[in-house]
């Protein structure tokens, strides 16, 4: 069973028809949103279906950002850290994946990712933190992950899946510079917004599963460069 209709909720279609698993993959999407009315329209969605799945693994994706002690949390990661809380008090049989920036497929979205390829290529003038860093996965890599993790470990847990280099936003935007071969126009805006996730827990759980994701510093521009060429 899978709940919602995008991107990510697309990517673990193969679970439309797993009566054992719920993966729900809906809600709100954009980290800035303020709209009680969203809060609360995930809220519903998310007691009903977890009403509906007690006999089924309930996977949920919340935020790496909810890890550190020290990040301040605006009002939509206060709303995924209930969400979680929720989920605990409502399951016997849940997993809750924390993730960074998402990306796949290179198309109109709200997240970072996207925005910046698509201000690039519509050559739109944008800001970019200089003190800003993010971790990032590619939806593919996620999805293998979540399929093999769900499928061997034991339930009711919380764990950060990412690529475990963090980002300068500014590296983010270079990257992009350098696999289309153009400049990006932006204005650099002096302003902190970083964290740094222990991820050990997924170190240990790819290492003892012996999988292999190329993850390191060039993760990203290895694989926008694979998304890039492939949509030519």
């Amino acid at each position: 069973m899978v709940v919602g209709g995008g991107q990510l909720a697309k990517v673990f279609a193969n679970f439309s028809h797993d009566d054992s698993v719920c993966i729900f993959a809906s809600g709100v999407s954009n980290s800035a949103c303020l709209l009680e009315s969203e809060f609360e329209r995930e809220k519903a969605l998310l007691l009903e279906n977890l009403h509906n799945s007690r006999n089924k693994k309930f996977v949920y994706f919340s935020s790496c950002a909810l890890s550190p002690d020290d990040y301040m949390l605006n009002a939509y990661y206060e709303h995924k850290s209930k969400m979680e809380l929720l989920i605990k008090e409502n399951s016997d049989n849940y997993y809750i994946f924390r993730i960074p920036q998402l990306f796949g497929d290179l198309i109109l979205h709200k997240t970072i990712v996207n925005f910046i390829y698509k201000a690039i290529v519509h050559n739109h003038k944008f800001n970019v933190y200089n003190g800003a860093f993010r971790y990032v996965i590619e939806i593919e890599d996620l999805k293998e992950l979540v399929c093999k993790f769900i499928a061997i470990s034991e339930p009711n847990i919380v764990i950060d899946f990412a690529n475990p280099y963090r980002y300068s936003v500014l590296d983010l935007v270079r990257s992009f510079e350098k696999v289309l071969k153009t400049t990006a126009s932006y204005n650099l805006v002096d302003k902190n917004d970083s964290y740094i996730l222990n991820l050990s827990a997924m170190d240990e759980f790819v290492k003892d599963n012996s999988l292999d994701f190329s993850f390191g510093e060039d993760y990203f521009e290895r694989k926008i460069e694979q998304k890039i060429s492939g949509m030519v």
